[in-house]
């Protein structure tokens, strides 16, 4: 089932999210929420979502990119369950990220991001993973993580001379 997505200025955002109880999640109750997380991701065209988008204050996301046409240039990754997430990040390199929020739509805006992260949690069946990424995928699972820390990419950007309206930012930064 698709949800809806919670817009910025709910105060829902900006709440720290509780961790789950790895023991709940075989539940039908949580099985069925993490299908939804998935549907409304998808149905959105968003590179991923986390529960509080959702109105749940809890410290799961799920991400994917495959032909995704609000990031058609980016590198495709597998679809990642992530529950209670740990992210490290690999080194000092950085990288420029051009990121959307399908809680505040129609904006683009450019912040700094870790190229290459160690990302730990719990997958959709409460086993625990660890796992290296970079590029893409990191900026999308750094991004997340913010989410469920009650942090929007508006409140990491250095330089607000680059916020800009998506058609704008098709226009004349997408191919720069």
């Amino acid at each position: 089932m698709v949800l809806d997505v919670l817009k910025m200025g709910n105060p829902l955002l900006r709440e720290k999210c509780k961790e789950v109880d790895i023991d709940t999640i075989s539940s039908d109750n949580s099985q069925s929420f993490i299908e939804d997380l998935i549907d409304t991701m998808r149905a959105e065209n968003g590179a991923g979502i986390a529960a509080p988008q959702v109105g749940r204050l809890q410290r799961i996301f799920v991400m994917e990119c495959d032909n995704n046409p609000r990031y058609p240039r980016k590198s495709s990754f597998p679809l990642n369950v992530v529950i209670n997430p740990i992210i490290n990040p690999l080194g000092d390199a950085l990288v420029d990220s051009w990121e959307g929020c399908l809680s505040i739509p129609g904006l683009r805006g450019m912040l700094p991001r870790a190229a290459k992260v160690e990302l730990a949690g719990y997958d959709r069946y409460g086993q625990p993973f660890t796992k290296v990424i970079e590029d893409f995928e990191a900026v999308v699972a750094q991004h997340e993580l913010d989410h469920l820390n009650g942090v929007l990419f508006l409140d990491r950007m250095d330089d607000m001379s680059y916020l800009t309206f998506q058609e704008e930012y098709v226009k004349y930064w997408l191919n720069v």
